[in-house]
């Protein structure tokens, strides 16, 4: 059987309307949905464990403010919330009960180490210092380091439990990072690439990061956008610029280069990547 059915038939028939047939696995904990379930969602939480051989199980609730930091953790099962991922042959640890992770961009993290789609946008030209202004436990500065091990690489983050992780991270995978917990606006260091991996209000910060470029230096550029801003009406305009956006980033001093959805983000909704070259 399927892990679902697997679960099902272990569980009332009358409460199999509201079990979710979907979750979330990082490393050996599973986020899911039970808030549909009145009574004993506890025991359901360990049913869920049990077939699906983890130690902890979350309830899902909302990623929210400036730091993304999950809002109100409800343990369904188990007590541990600090798990391991492995990806592309790095390591990341962390405390699901205070970090985001989004297992939906895996292969947006893997850059150089992945598919030619993504190592193209994470293919620079001899860069000296690369900068991860939203760097949270090393996503992407990590693979810098690895990729690029002539350049500096300098992570920026707000969130000390972050920065505490991408210390601990930047050891575990035996590379060195320059780490500095404080908004990026307040730091003026200068850069050959700068990581914009962030989503909500991206182009606010999009001048700071074009002051703190060299010349003919390069953004990569993190939003979501809804899909009829766009511009787009089928799967295959996707890997074309779209001319509201090009328009939208030439007003602040930038070139699109390349542009791609990394996914859906949401009801009619992208989360996208960009990679733009200063003007």
């Amino acid at each position: 059987m399927k892990p679902f059915e697997q679960i099902a038939s272990k569980i009332d028939s009358e409460l199999h309307h509201y079990l979710p047939r979907k979750w979330k696995k990082i490393g050996d904990i599973v986020i899911l949905d039970l808030s549909k379930i009145e009574n004993g969602k506890e025991k359901i939480a360990g049913i869920y464990a049990q077939v699906l051989n983890v130690k902890t199980i979350i309830q899902k609730n909302k990623i929210s403010g400036e730091l993304r930091k999950p809002e109100d953790t409800e343990l369904l099962y188990g007590k541990e919330t600090v798990t391991e991922i492995s990806e592309y042959g790095i390591k990341y640890k962390l405390d699901l009960a205070e970090i985001m992770w989004s297992p939906g961009n895996t292969g947006w993290r893997s850059a150089l180490s992945g598919p030619e789609k993504v190592s193209e946008f994470y293919t620079f030209d001899k860069p000296k210092t690369i900068i991860d202004y939203f760097a949270g436990i090393g996503y992407f500065s990590i693979q810098m380091a690895k990729g690029y091990p002539e350049a500096e690489i300098i992570a920026i983050d707000k969130n000390p439990r972050s920065i505490e992780y991408l210390t601990l991270n930047a050891k575990n995978n035996s590379v060195y990072i320059k780490i500095i917990n404080d908004d990026c606006r307040n730091i003026e260091l200068k850069a050959d690439v700068i990581h914009l991996g962030y989503i909500g209000n991206t182009i606010d910060f999009l001048e700071h990061a074009h002051n703190c470029l060299n010349d003919n230096g390069t953004v990569i550029f993190h939003e979501a956008y809804r899909n009829n801003w766009l511009g787009f009406k089928s799967r295959s305009e996707w890997g074309t610029i779209p001319e509201k956006f090009a328009k939208l980033m030439d007003e602040n001093n930038f070139t699109v280069q390349k542009f791609e959805r990394v996914k859906f983000y949401g009801p009619s909704t992208s989360h996208i990547i960009a990679k733009l070259k200063k003007n």
